[in-house]
């Protein structure tokens, strides 16, 4: 079966009405998976997934904060198993992000948020057999894999 074809990032860009530099954010930030195209240098996107992309930034205004419409303002709050969203505050387990950036470290924010444990120092070390593992799938990417394709590998592994 044929490959479809895929977006270059400037035709991304224009289709989710942002600058170059702003794709290649959401793919540091995950949002987006690109591969390298042809002679490995320019990175390409999966057309279906930036419509989709394109499809979750509706409902949001210029400025990429919440859209204010009559609409989302009647639905009230909206949860989640760890967040809370309500008009233009949210809360992560209850708590004020804020709030919880100056009292505890990253990885005892992190720990919390996966675990609901709050603990001082959390272990945060790889088990030998899954570094191992991740190293491994890693290793069997092809070399244009990027960065992003590579850290979901690594996290299946």
């Amino acid at each position: 079966m044929a490959e479809q074809r895929r977006l270059t990032t400037r035709q991304v860009a224009a289709r989710l009405g942002v600058k170059p530099e702003t794709v290649y954010a959401y793919v540091s930030r995950g949002l987006l998976g690109s591969r390298r195209g042809p002679g490995g240098r320019a990175s390409t996107f999966d057309p279906d997934e930036v419509e989709r992309l394109a499809h979750r930034r509706r409902g949001r205004a210029a400025d990429g904060g919440p859209a204010a419409t009559r609409e989302q303002d009647a639905a009230g709050p909206v949860y989640s198993g760890v967040t809370l969203i309500e008009g233009d505050r949210y809360y992560y387990r209850g708590v004020d992000p804020i709030e919880l950036a100056r009292r505890a470290s990253f990885e005892e924010v992190a720990w919390w948020l996966w675990t609901g444990d709050q603990r001082p120092g959390p272990p945060f070390t790889a088990p030998p057999d899954g570094l191992a593992a991740a190293r491994a799938v890693g290793d069997a990417l092809p070399a244009q894999a990027g960065l992003v394709d590579r850290l979901r590998v690594a996290a299946v592994a």
